[in-house]
């Protein structure tokens, strides 16, 4: 996998807990599997999101047709 070096500011709370989680070697990884994991998450719910109004419109359409199929 290609990489790209990036420089990123944390709070140095977040830092102090960085650390203990992950050694200085690793925090790349650990930083990488953080990012991956939110941002599904965060695209899972948008994705389940746009679907649940997807399924109101279905809903609503089907409802005004009901009147024109009876």
């Amino acid at each position: 996998m290609e990489t790209i070096r990036i420089n990123v500011s944390l709070p140095k709370e977040v830092f102090v807990d960085l650390s203990k989680e992950a050694k200085s070697r690793k925090r790349s990884q650990f930083i990488t599997e953080a990012i991956k994991r939110l941002v599904k998450e965060k695209r899972d719910k948008r994705l389940a999101a746009e679907y649940q109004e997807a399924a109101a419109e279905i809903r609503a359409i089907n409802k005004e047709l009901e009147g024109a199929i009876n």
